[in-house]
């Protein structure tokens, strides 16, 4: 029986961020829009016959200077791009009521331990063929700590075996 080189990895704080404000905004936002998150190829992505569709994806970090004794841990604030496609602006359908579904969802809560949420800002993006592109970017604060690996000990010398 041959052993797989590579190793299963636990989702990263990324990936649980991702998933928990997608399952919070699948169950807030309007039944009319769908949610998930961004497809591979969004050039092709197609929403149906409904009146709107969020996509949600990571959009980067800002951190902060390195704190503490060790100057190692920093401060992050994960920045996420929830992206609003609707083919109205007002009703019950409309973006407007979605963008507000959106921030209430999402504002304050906190998410795979990352936040509370803040909203830093949304905007309209695009108008296309009918189709209107809203952003809104989320911030998240949570601690930036670095992985720690064992040193040596400092007179520790590999063992060589004498025959």
């Amino acid at each position: 029986m041959t052993e797989s080189l590579r190793t299963i990895r636990p989702p990263l704080i990324i990936e649980k961020v991702e998933n928990g404000l997608l399952e919070r905004l699948k169950e807030d936002v309007s039944g009319q829009c769908k949610v998930e998150v961004f497809p591979a190829d969004p050039k092709t992505y197609d929403f149906g016959n409904l009146p709107a569709a969020l996509l949600i994806h990571y959009s980067g970090s800002r951190f902060a200077a390195a704190k503490g004794p060790a100057n190692t841990a920093q401060s992050r604030r994960m920045e996420f791009a929830l992206v609003l496609l609707c083919r109205s602006l007002r009703g019950e359908g409309g973006a407007y009521n979605h963008l507000e579904d959106v921030r209430l969802s999402i504002q304050g809560n906190s998410f795979a331990g990352a936040g509370p949420a803040e909203i830093v800002r949304d905007f309209l993006d695009d108008e296309k063929d009918g189709v209107w592109r809203w952003q809104t970017v989320i911030a998240l604060p949570i601690p930036a700590v670095p992985r720690v690996r064992q040193p040596p000990a400092p007179l520790m010398r590999p063992a060589i075996s004498q025959s």
